[in-house]
């Protein structure tokens, strides 16, 4: 079988289409471009996608194309079976990638009978999908071989009988869950709960007459009982009937109150409708009013305040002496001033005669004399236009405060006349009082329409008895209480309930355990049914004993035979460094050295040569469990990142000779596979 082409829209892979040829296809990519995808792709188309898988990372929703496109994909190969094949998966709707499969011949349109989605592939290539992917499937982070039953039954058989369908494993469980449920331990399987039930039988003989006495002596506890719960239900029903009369007369003492109540506010309302009082709205506009008039005065007061302060302020003013010039006296000592002054500069600098200096003097004198009575003269004018502009203020101040006056009384006014108009009073005091009187009588009568309505409310809320069922003689309540009645009631119940129980318990525990008889007999069955079970139990781990020595002796055989093909497989590989390969029936490897005694673990290996030693058990499983016939091509997924470059080489040649009898798809995400193979005849290098 060989693949020959594909066209895939898978995970990061969008409608993309790639060939393939015989013998080894080397397919190189970098890092997160799609190999891998690649590779899961083909065991989709072969197998599909494993149903018991749910999650983020189930394979169905890990390749979910990174488009948003439908899941889909075809995939052409050759098989020696089948001839040319073409298989188609698509998605018919979401929630079922790859669901609608369909086989057919390359360029052809009928199905070929028998390929199925579920089956296709082991078909195919003749393995179920776990063994596909522990021997021919490989990847680097999953070369090494994980257990199976499947895989363990295909090795062991072809290699003892050349038959497949028998494994150890598988019959090792049958007869493991075999002897569970016989006895998986002190509490669990059919030979403990036999135990059980032989000691719960044995009990229950010894209980069955302390069960039928304990019966009677409740059933006369349960008959006393019921005379007492009917008592107490004849004094609950006259408390009851005393209640109900309680609950009429309450609620006819309620409603006279409540209509005396609506009574009294509707006399209340008509006297004062007789009495001509103007609405409630009406006096509280009127009240605002008064207030508004207070407000008013208040400002009419500090109006006439500023008025007597505004006349009192220009009287002061008028009373003022007027500015006026020097008075004669002031006048005479000025002149001698002035003269003195210009005599003494003209003796003393000029160095005149008296007489000369007296006249030069009494020149300069007048006319300093002129001077200073000019300038006084000016400064009394401006003082007089002063005066006059302030107390030109002080009249406009005074005919400002007697305008404002004014207005305030016009307001006042104003407002008086709408309040006389509405309410019967001369004056604003009665006003007052008319409003403050009548409000409150208002009041009164909110309170009481307010009480009328509360007590009706309370009437309506009280229980309205059936009046059929009030008794019209009155009911002499018990001399117990309802609460001491209904106490006494319960724990009657309570007891009776309990008694009930305990007699329904008894007589179900005596139905389930029947008579003495029936009892003996069923105890004599399960000590026989613990006899036979016992002795199979026996019997199984003779079984299990056999089973594990015969597994010793397949063991002996088994791992040497695949050992023997890995092991020529890593020596190829290593260049001839290890010469043994041991495994065990879970697949775990050991290997020894050219040399050496001792075997050592895959583990203790490096990361390098434990991926050499886990491919070359994965070519010897290709070789052991495929069939021959079918040429199984090879996936191998960067299986051999970890390699130097000289075991990298071995690998190579080691594939090369390989893919003469079946097609190898080597991906890759390095170039030195391609470096080295490039080529040769069956080698063919693709990008993807």
């Amino acid at each position: 079988m060989r693949f020959c082409r594909l066209d895939a829209t898978f995970g990061r892979l969008e409608h993309r289409s790639l060939d393939f040829s015989p013998g080894l296809n080397i397919i190189e990519a970098p890092n997160e471009s799609g190999k891998s995808t690649l590779a899961a792709f083909l065991r989709a188309m072969l197998y599909g996608f494993p149903a018991r898988e749910r999650g983020t990372l189930a394979e169905k929703n890990r390749y979910a194309p990174w488009s948003g496109s439908p899941m889909q994909g075809t995939l052409e190969l050759w098989s020696e079976a089948y001839g040319d094949v073409t298989l188609r998966r698509d998605t018919p709707r979401a929630g079922s990638p790859m669901e609608r499969f369909a086989a057919t011949r390359i360029g052809a349109a009928d199905s070929i009978p028998g390929l199925s989605a579920a089956d296709c592939g082991e078909l195919l290539l003749g393995v179920p999908r776990e063994v596909y992917e522990r021997s021919a499937f490989i990847r680097q982070s999953g070369l090494a071989v994980e257990a199976s039953a499947e895989l363990e039954r295909r090795v062991a058989a072809l290699v003892t009988t050349g038959e497949e369908g028998v494994s150890y494993t598988d019959a090792a469980a049958s007869l493991k869950k075999q002897l569970n449920l016989r006895r998986a331990n002190s509490r669990n399987g059919k030979i403990p709960a036999l135990e059980r039930e032989i000691e719960a039988d044995e009990a229950a003989l010894a209980e069955i007459n302390t069960l039928l006495s304990n019966q009677k002596a409740s059933e006369t506890a349960l008959d006393a009982l019921c005379e007492e719960e009917t008592a107490l239900r004849g004094e609950l029903a006259a408390h009851e009937l005393a209640d109900r009369q309680e609950q009429f007369a309450l609620r006819e003492r309620a409603k006279r109150s409540a209509d005396e109540a609506a009574r009294e506010a509707r006399v209340f309302r008509r006297m004062l409708a007789d009495q001509h009082i103007p609405p409630r709205e009406t006096l509280e506009e009127n009240r605002v009013r008064l207030r508004a008039v207070e407000d008013l005065e208040r400002q009419r007061r500090a109006a006439r305040q500023r008025r007597a302060d505004a006349e009192l302020a220009l009287s002061q003013f008028d009373a003022k002496a007027k500015p006026s010039l020097l008075r004669p006296v002031a006048w005479l000592y000025a002149a001698l001033l002035i003269l003195c002054a210009a005599l003494v500069p003209a003796v003393l600098l000029l160095r005149l005669p008296i007489p000369h200096a007296a006249l030069y003097a009494s020149a300069v004198g007048v006319v300093l004399f002129t001077v200073l009575l000019l300038s006084e003269a000016l400064r009394a004018k401006e003082k007089r236009r002063e005066r006059a502009r302030e107390r030109d203020a002080l009249d406009r101040a005074l005919d400002e405060e007697d305008a404002a006056c004014l207005s305030i009384k016009e307001e006042i006014d104003r407002v008086l006349l709408e309040i006389y108009a509405a309410v019967p009073a001369g004056d604003a005091v009665s006003a007052a009082a008319f409003i403050h009187e009548n409000l409150a009588r208002y009041d009164m009568l909110a309170q009481m329409e307010a009480e009328a309505q509360r007590l009706r409310t309370h009437c309506e809320a009280l229980p309205q008895p059936d009046l059929s069922s009030v008794p019209a003689r009155p009911v002499e309540r018990p001399a117990r209480s309802r609460e001491a009645a209904c106490a006494a009631l319960d724990d009657a119940a309570a007891r009776q309930a309990e008694l009930r129980s305990q007699i329904d318990f008894t007589a179900g525990r005596l139905r389930a355990m029947g008579s003495a008889e029936e009892l003996t007999a069923a105890l004599a069955g399960k000590l026989e049914a613990l006899r036979q079970a016992t002795a199979e139990y026996d019997a199984l781990m003779l079984a299990m004993e056999t089973l594990e020595h015969a597994n010793a002796e397949l063991q002996s055989r088994f791992s040497p035979e695949l050992g023997k093909r890995a092991a020529e497989y890593f020596r190829r590989l290593t260049g001839g460094r290890h010469d043994a390969v041991l495994l065990d029936r879970a697949f775990h490897a050991m290997t020894s050295e050219l040399g050496d005694a001792a075997a050592h673990d895959a583990a203790l290996l490096s990361q390098g040569a434990g991926d050499q030693l886990y491919l070359a058990v994965r070519l010897a499983l290709c070789d052991m469990v495929l069939p021959e016939e079918r040429h199984i091509p090879l996936v191998l997924d960067d299986a051999l990142t970890s390699f130097d470059d000289e075991r990298c080489k071995a690998a190579l040649e080691l594939l090369d000779s390989l893919s003469q009898s079946r097609q190898i798809l080597l991906l890759t995400c390095q170039s030195r596979e391609a470096a080295y193979l490039g080529g040769r005849a069956n080698v063919t290098v693709t990008t993807l």
